[in-house]
C-alpha cells in the first residue's frame, strides 16, 4: 500500500466538501514495505487557521525527523460538537465539527489518501479548543487513533458554566445541562478512553483555566490507573500561546511515537 493522490512536501488546498486541508508528506515517506504510515491529524485552535501550527513552531521540522505525514484541516470556529439544537446560535458549518470529522474527514483521508486506516499509527494533536477536540475525535473513533496530545483544552465545560461559546452551541448550562455533560463533555466518558494521552497546560493560562487539563488527567488516571498511558505537565508560569505549545513538541513527539520504537 502507499499514499495515494498526493506528492512528497506540502499539498495545499484540498478540500473535503467545502472545508479546506493542507497534507504535508515528510520525504520518503511510505517507502519502506514495513512502514506504519504515521500520522498525524492536527487540529487548531478556535478560529485559528490550519496553517498556525506551521507559521509559529518547528512542527515540520518535528515531522521530517520523525517521519509522520501532517493532516491540517480548517476547522475554524467548532468545538468539535456532535450536534445542533435549536438554541445553537453559532453553527460551524452545515453540520457541527465533530461529526464532520467522523463521518466525512477521517473517511475521505482513508479513501483518498490512504491515511487515518484502521491499523496504522495514527495520533492526535490539538491546542485549547483543539485539545479538546483530540479528546471528542478519540472518543467517536475508538481504537482509531494510538496517541494523542492535548495543550491547553479544555475537557469539564460544567466547571464554566457561563463560557459563550459553549453557550452559543448547547444553549445555557442552567437549561440545558444534560447537553453540557452528556456526548460531547469529554470527562464525563473517561470511563470509554482507550488512547494513550499526553496533556500539557500552562499555569498562567488566562484563556483557559489548567484546572481543566488537571481534572481531566486526574478522572482518567482515577479510572484507568496505570493501564492506559496518560502524562500530564503543568508548566509553571506558561500562557496560552505558542511560546508554550510550541516549546511542547520534544515532549509530545516522544509520547506519540513510544509504541512505534519499543
Amino acid at each position: 500500500m502507499s499514499v495515494t493522490n498526493a506528492s512528497p512536501g506540502w499539498n495545499r488546498n484540498l478540500t473535503v466538501d467545502d472545508v479546506a486541508y493542507d497534507l504535508y508528506l515528510p520525504p520518503g515517506y511510505g517507502s519502506n514495505e514495513d512502514d506504519d504510515f504515521p500520522c498525524l491529524l492536527v487540529l487548531p485552535g478556535w478560529d485559528f487557521s490550519r496553517s498556525s501550527w506551521v507559521e509559529n513552531s518547528s512542527l515540520v521540522e518535528y515531522a521530517d525527523r520523525y517521519g509522520y505525514a501532517l493532516i491540517m484541516p480548517e476547522m475554524g470556529q467548532t468545538l468539535y460538537e456532535s450536534a445542533y439544537y435549536p438554541e445553537t446560535e453559532l453553527r460551524w458549518n452545515a453540520v457541527p465539527g465533530g461529526e464532520f470529522v467522523r463521518e466525512r474527514l477521517i473517511p475521505t483521508m482513508q479513501a483518498r489518501h490512504n491515511l487515518l486506516r484502521s491499523g496504522q499509527h495514527n495520533t492526535l494533536l490539538g491546542l485549547s479548543t483543539g485539545g479538546r477536540g483530540v479528546a471528542l475525535v478519540a472518543l467517536e473513533n475508538p481504537g482509531l487513533f494510538v496517541a494523542g496530545a492535548s495543550v491547553s483544552g479544555d475537557f469539564s465545560q460544567e466547571n464554566t458554566p457561563d463560557d459563550r461559546l459553549m453557550t452559543a452551541v448547547y444553549g445555557s448550562f442552567a437549561e440545558y445541562p444534560d447537553r453540557w455533560t452528556g456526548r460531547d463533555n469529554p470527562q464525563s466518558r473517561v470511563e470509554e478512553w482507550q488512547m494513550p494521552l499526553y496533556l500539557a497546560h500552562g499555569t498562567a493560562d488566562d484563556i483557559v483555566p489548567e484546572s481543566q487539563s488537571q481534572l481531566f488527567y486526574q478522572a482518567l488516571v482515577k479510572t484507568h490507573g496505570d493501564r492506559i498511558p496518560i502524562r500530564y505537565e503543568a508548566i509553571e508560569g506558561a500562557g496560552h500561546d505558542y511560546a508554550f505549545w510550541g516549546g511542547q513538541l520534544d515532549e509530545i513527539f516522544e509520547f506519540i511515537d513510544r509504541d512505534r520504537r519499543s
